[in-house]
């Protein structure tokens, strides 16, 4: 505004707004704080519970999955040496026996 608008207003004036905080008000301000922050808290604690649970199953699952992956690899390994010795039996020649005799020691 101009001098000369603010000498036709006189009775204009410009007054400052306060906020000024009751101590009722101020209790109320920190117990909302409080109750935020502690929603913010277990939030996040939660979110944490449901991480590790959800690692702990993978882990568990990935624990069988190696013992059943072991498992394989020695049947694979059994498997694999039984051919082995059937294939090298037949290579060598050898015969199948009908009977069989034990000798006895006196």
């Amino acid at each position: 505004m101009s001098k000369e608008a603010m000498r036709r207003n006189q009775n204009l004036s410009r007054n400052k707004i306060t906020f000024e905080a009751g101590p009722l008000f101020a209790t109320a301000m920190i117990l909302v704080l409080i109750v935020l922050l502690s929603v913010l808290y277990l939030s996040q604690v939660t979110k944490t519970s449901v991480f590790n649970y959800k690692i702990s199953n993978l882990q568990n699952k990935q624990t069988k999955l190696e013992t059943e992956k072991q498992k394989l690899q020695i049947e694979a390994a059994r498997v694999q040496t039984l051919a082995q010795a059937k294939t090298s039996g037949d290579s060598a020649g050898l015969v199948k026996t009908t009977t069989v005799s034990f000798a006895t020691a006196k």
